[in-house]
């Protein structure tokens, strides 16, 4: 697999490329477990009781942090333990197509969570219409659009992909003209700013409207819901509006930088285990159903487990 230039993007302290092969460890194991429960526990036990379209997108967004952590993070925990790409051409394909459907679907998602949540504050009467049939469809389509820039890409050349020595994962080099590779670049551009812009001011109006719901009818609000997806729109934007920034900034200025592109995507993977915390803090719900279906099973079978230690060491003694 080709690659750029390792004495110049490389990390050469072998330290430093340990302390983040144990943070994107940390992440992986973080996100595997995380966004399982948060499936499970939505699908199967209802843990997390928001309106039905919300909770769909959650899921979704559940659904693409897994593959996220399953086609980047992972792999790039690998690149950098063994300093190289050794996981073969194939992967490497599927590590560029993941990573750019992946955070694509993403960013649309969250844009319909803060946009499907503000319209339920704002049309509550209305909201009762909304069915989660209309969601998934909606979720669907996203999917759909987000993998055809990468499918597009590798079709077209599948020899521009190549392994980043900057971000230790799979990346993308258009050499096929410069008119068509403009074009590819500004759809993904403008997708991508189009989301940020919906999600800021889906959140900005649902927080003003939730204002002004709960002054005309106390206790007629779900802040709980309110505050659940606001956090979470919140904090994923925070996390991935470098690296955002650094995309956008090289479409305009044509230069890869080093210095940002690399933290940018090291800190925003951190995205892919946020969630679960999120819902973990502010969800009664959900907080119930790890307690009673993950926590309680487990202390059972420990304190078994320990009780048959203690039997067979008092056997032993007798």
């Amino acid at each position: 697999m080709r690659h750029d230039d390792f004495s110049f993007y490389g990390i050469h302290d072998r330290a430093e490329r340990m302390l983040l092969v144990g943070y994107m460890s940390l992440l992986s194991i973080s996100s595997l477990i995380g966004d399982t429960l948060i499936l499970v526990g939505s699908v199967r036990f209802n843990a997390i009781k928001l309106h039905t379209v919300p909770v769909i997108f959650i899921r979704y967004i559940a659904v693409a942090d897994l593959l996220v952590t399953l086609s980047g993070v992972l792999p790039a925990a690998v690149s950098l333990a063994a300093n190289e790409w050794i996981l073969g051409d194939v992967l490497c394909y599927l590590n560029f197509f993941g990573r750019c459907s992946c955070a694509l679907v993403i960013c649309q998602l969250f844009a319909a969570l803060a946009l499907s949540k503000m319209l339920i504050v704002k049309y509550p009467l209305r909201s009762i219409q909304c069915s989660g049939k209309a969601a998934h469809l909606v979720a669907g389509g996203m999917w759909a659009y987000s993998v055809i820039f990468p499918t597009v890409a590798i079709a077209r050349d599948k020899g521009d992909v190549y392994f980043s020595y900057i971000v230790y994962n799979c990346d993308y080099d258009c050499s096929w003209g410069h008119v068509e590779c403009e074009k590819l670049s500004t759809a993904i551009v403008v997708s991508v700013s189009a989301c940020v812009v919906v999600t800021v001011v889906s959140s900005v109006v649902l927080m003003v409207e939730a204002r002004r719901v709960a002054r005309r009818v106390p206790g007629g609000l779900n802040w709980r819901g309110v505050l659940t997806v606001l956090l979470t729109v919140a904090v994923h934007t925070i996390v991935t509006l470098p690296l955002a920034t650094y995309y956008i900034s090289e479409y305009y200025t044509d230069n890869r930088s080093l210095n940002l592109y690399r933290p940018a995507w090291f800190i925003a993977i951190l995205a892919v285990t946020a969630n679960f915390y999120i819902f973990t803090l502010t969800l009664p719900s959900f907080r119930e159903f790890l307690n009673s279906r993950i926590l309680a099973p487990l202390m059972k079978c420990c304190t078994a487990q320990g009780d048959e230690r203690s039997g067979e060491r008092r056997r032993l003694l007798d």
